[in-house]
């Protein structure tokens, strides 16, 4: 069974841009400092609240020579973070410096980062528990970011989408989705800023499995099904194409570092500590 969303992992240009903004401005954890596994040569942010929990994460794949998105269709959108209720004045002034777009309605604050990643802050009815709330911020814990709440997706069947969400996913539409209709001819093209996938959480690396099995009598397209150490993932493509990720909840980041030490170092999982030394020197030249 699904129980909400476990992370949303965007490319971004620039680590050390993405790190300020998502730690110094947003008040965001960073809570795993690694590497794409596919590809070391990548370095793999994830920030979240202090525990570093699922439901909480947004990751970034560093790209340094990355271009501008295009979307066109099939894509995903805005993501939606919650912030307590009244918490909207602090965020709209905080932010004003440090966003390429920002805009205040009558449901939240929109705004995108400077790599065009797209953010709305919901204010909900709740406030962040108390261990829960980052610790290296001057944002107090009335006003911190709480979770995630949900994200658009533009797609040329929403019909199907729809369907395939109560159906197969058997999930109710979280109240900020939006499945938008893409009529676009043109060629979507993944660049700064994009949505590479979002991933659903289940308790267990069983579940997981289980999920695996459903996926492949389905016929859908099993993209990839691993152990990241930190979880277990299984990755494939809903029926428009978008990525989805089912992601289990444990172990979790604790694994090699203690919870007071999340994100201070580079965390390699133990099948690519034999490579620490040759993935380190290139993410040193990376940072030149």
């Amino acid at each position: 069974m699904i129980t909400g969303i476990h992370h949303v992992s965007a490319f971004t240009k620039s680590a050390t841009e993405n790190r300020y903004f998502y730690t110094a401005i947003l008040g965001l954890r960073l809570v795993k400092n690694t590497v794409n596994q596919n590809n070391t040569r990548m370095r793999h942010l994830f920030y979240g609240d202090y525990r570093g929990n699922p439901g909480t994460l947004l990751t970034f794949f560093e790209i340094k020579r990355l271009g501008r998105a295009r979307q066109e269709h099939d894509f995903y959108g805005t993501t939606y973070l919650a912030v307590p209720d009244g918490a909207l004045d602090f965020w709209e002034e905080r932010l004003k410096p440090y966003v390429m777009k920002m805009e205040r309605t009558n449901f939240g604050l929109y705004f995108q980062d400077a790599d065009s990643f797209q953010v709305m802050l919901v204010e909900v009815p709740e406030l962040i528990n108390s261990e829960n709330a980052t610790r290296h911020t001057d944002i107090s814990a009335d006003k911190q970011v709480i979770r995630i709440l949900g994200l658009d997706w533009h797609v040329r069947n929403p019909d199907r989408l729809a369907d395939f969400w109560k159906q197969f996913l058997e999930l109710e539409r979280e109240p900020v989705t939006r499945f938008i209709k893409s009529d676009s001819d043109g060629t979507t093209r993944m660049g700064r800023g994009s949505i590479d996938h979002v991933a659903y959480r289940v308790s267990t690396k069983e579940a997981v499995a289980m999920w695996h099995q459903k996926v492949m009598d389905a016929g859908l397209e099993v993209v990839e099904f691993t152990d990241r150490a930190y979880f277990t993932s299984l990755y494939f493509r809903e029926p428009n194409g978008l990525l989805i990720e089912i992601a289990s909840d444990t172990p979790g980041f604790a694994i090699d570092e203690t919870v007071e030490t999340l994100g201070e170092t580079l965390a390699l999982p133990p099948f690519l500590e034999g490579k620490r030394e040759e993935i380190e020197s290139i993410l040193k030249e990376n940072d030149k």
